[in-house]
């Protein structure tokens, strides 16, 4: 059975997915919903997957939760804000590419974090 760390990967290549045709063209609410989640969560969840910022479950209690949280959110806000300013000094403002841009780097991400290796746990006794 699938880890809760494998649906987060799963739900957010979903929304970069369905990021990349919404920029185009779709119902008004649903590009709001779907290019927002994106623009805000993104590529920062997708970077916090490839660190694996996550806590053993002993020490969930101790705070590390929000800050993978914010430091997702912070990400994604600072490359969603890099990428409109390169577009902008580039004199090639395209929202539509700047969506697919940001899904293209989500999804880069959580391409490398599947072919990482992953990591045992060994425990003393």
């Amino acid at each position: 059975m699938p880890s809760e760390r494998s649906y987060v990967s799963y739900a957010t290549a979903a929304v970069a997915v369905a990021a990349i045709p919404l920029s185009f063209v779709g119902p008004e609410g649903l590009r709001l919903a779907v290019i927002g989640l994106l623009m805000l969560a993104g590529p920062g969840t997708a970077l916090v997957l490839l660190l694996r910022f996550d806590p053993p479950r002993s020490a969930q209690a101790t705070g590390a939760l929000p800050l993978s949280i914010a430091i997702a959110i912070a990400f994604s806000l600072t490359m969603s804000t890099l990428v409109a300013t390169a577009m902008i000094y580039a004199r090639l403002w395209s929202p539509p590419a700047g969506v697919c841009i940001l899904s293209i780097l989500t999804l880069a991400f959580l391409g490398i974090e599947l072919k990482r290796p992953k990591r045992v746990l060994v425990r003393a006794k």
